[in-house]
């Protein structure tokens, strides 16, 4: 899962990306040089100690989570000289990354800062989550209205069937879009989704908005998620709050002194693991386990996708070649200490291509040798 980090200059995106990746990149308001900081996050699960003891391996490997920041490659700008913010199109190479990650966190800012005048978060913020939807949106029909003059050429000269069907999508997206409603509130089907799916349309993909306050707004956090609950029952639309100055402290702190730090300011979990909590829900991710001698390892899957889905994440070879899968939930294998104890009792099930895989299951996938 790649998780693309947005957002207007000096709302504190770096800040998040520094807290949720603990990392140290440098923060700053736009520059001239291209900078999109990467970083690779393990999720952490304590599901797989358990399980590694059961499977005796040897090491244990986490799901993963891939952040961007863009850091300072939007050309927005603000104007010192007038109380409004100022901006032009986000850098093309940055709405290009965009484009391949699986969804986006739109970082907002509601606290203050006397080294930026004329700002007030609580002022701007909505506008601003605003506007950002609007660049994506007009990323996107600049993109749609492209291909659907394409198509029509191509159609002119030869029918097709499946040119006619993206066409057909696509005109509805470019409705969408101009009746002011981003591309994830449009219903469509699998099949017309995979047909769009190559393109990355950002407004398109799974929203969650962060809430970017100060420490001394923590008591406050209740009522600044109410001031948003209206984008909040948008579809694959999420928010959360967090005070990212803060949340990056902790995370330069050793995991002893964190927990003791969070104790005392009242955080009962870090912004990283509130923020992969909320991102799997609004994406609609589960977690899955395969396990032996050699390794432990968590895998991410989308609710509803089956076994064989399943079995092409951990190699391509066992799509191909799946006969069926052997399942289990981590819970049941964990009280039984062996695969041996959980046959005995019945608890491993047989199941064939359509199984939906549950979370937590703990699988075991057979297929024939291929070429």
């Amino acid at each position: 899962m790649k998780i693309g980090i947005v957002g207007r200059p000096h709302v504190g995106k770096t800040t998040v990306f520094n807290a949720l990746a603990h990392s140290n990149a440098e923060i700053g308001g736009y520059t001239s040089k291209k900078q999109i900081n990467l970083s690779t996050v393990s999720v952490s699960d304590e599901r797989l100690e358990p399980l590694a003891k059961v499977f005796q391996s040897e090491k244990i490997i986490p799901a993963t989570i891939d952040y961007m920041d863009g850091g300072g490659t939007s050309r927005s700008a603000i104007n010192p000289n007038i109380e409004r913010l100022e901006h032009t199109a986000l850098d093309p190479e940055v709405l290009g990354e965009l484009r391949t990650v699986d969804a986006l966190a739109h970082v907002v800012r509601l606290f203050e800062d006397e080294t930026v005048p004329h700002v007030d978060g609580s002022v701007y913020a909505e506008r601003d989550i605003e506007s950002v939807n609007l660049e994506f949106a007009l990323s996107d029909l600049q993109i749609i209205e492209g291909r659907i003059d394409r198509l029509e050429k191509l159609l002119k000269n030869q029918k097709s069937a499946e040119h006619q069907n993206e066409l057909r999508i696509l005109e509805e997206c470019k409705q969408s879009l101009e009746e002011g409603k981003p591309l994830r509130s449009l219903t469509i089907s699998e099949i017309e989704e995979k047909l769009i799916r190559g393109y990355g349309f950002l407004t398109q993909k799974p929203l969650l908005l962060i809430c970017n306050i100060s420490e001394t707004q923590l008591d406050e956090a209740d009522e600044i998620l109410g001031r948003f609950a209206k984008y909040e029952g948008l579809p694959q639309t999420g928010i959360i709050v967090l005070a990212a100055q803060l949340e990056m402290e902790i995370a330069q702190l050793d995991s002893a002194d964190a927990e003791a730090f969070m104790a005392e300011m009242g955080l009962h979990e870090s912004a990283l693991e509130r923020f992969i909590h909320t991102s799997y829900q609004l994406m609609g991710l589960i977690t899955f386990f395969t396990g032996g001698l050699k390794e432990t390892r968590a895998w991410t899957l989308r609710s509803g996708q089956t076994a064989v889905e399943a079995a092409g994440l951990i190699h391509t070879d066992f799509k191909r070649g799946f006969v069926r899968s052997e399942c289990i939930n981590w819970e049941d294998l964990a009280a039984c200490g062996s695969y041996t104890q959980a046959r005995s009792k019945g608890l491993v099930r047989a199941e064939g291509k359509t199984y939906q895989v549950q979370e937590g299951d703990v699988l075991t996938i057979l297929a024939n040798a291929t070429n």
